[in-house]
């Protein structure tokens, strides 16, 4: 599937892919959009499509970047990468989930990307390795 503004394919292994967006909007709109070509997409068998993957997104910057060793394509490192599979380990399967960082007894503000995509808050949590609470937001396309 295209992503348009592009994303980049950073690296698949097993099944699971890392992507890189210049803006978390874009990353939220593909992820929307896989979301719905899954749904459309012919199937054999009695499959719940929904069942399929995960999408977790984090934003922030990267420590350092360079070639993965197979692939030679660019490899993020950093905080950020982490965060990001922190995330997606959180989503249900077929959910769509934002993690951002709250610094603690602050309240989370609620991601804003228009009146055409919903996002929820669906908790406050401590993830594995973070040192700071990760505020998780559920995203999807508001009804037309």
């Amino acid at each position: 599937m295209q992503s348009n503004p592009p994303g980049y394919e950073c690296q698949e292994e097993n099944g699971s892919w890392m992507l890189a967006f210049g803006r978390i909007a874009n990353a939220v709109s593909f992820g929307l959009r896989l979301v719905e070509a899954i749904d459309r997409a012919p199937l054999k068998g009695n499959i719940d499509r929904s069942k399929m993957f995960k999408i977790g997104i984090h934003t922030g910057p990267f420590t350092s970047m360079g070639p993965h060793t197979v692939t030679g394509r660019a490899d993020y490192f950093g905080p950020v990468v982490n965060r990001a599979a922190r995330v997606a380990s959180q989503c249900e399967l077929g959910q769509v989930l934002i993690g951002i960082p709250l610094p603690s007894g602050e309240t989370p503000c609620t991601p804003d990307f228009g009146s055409k995509i919903i996002t929820k808050l669906v908790g406050i949590r401590k993830l594995k390795g973070l040192t700071v609470d990760m505020a998780l937001f559920s995203c999807a396309r508001a009804p037309r």
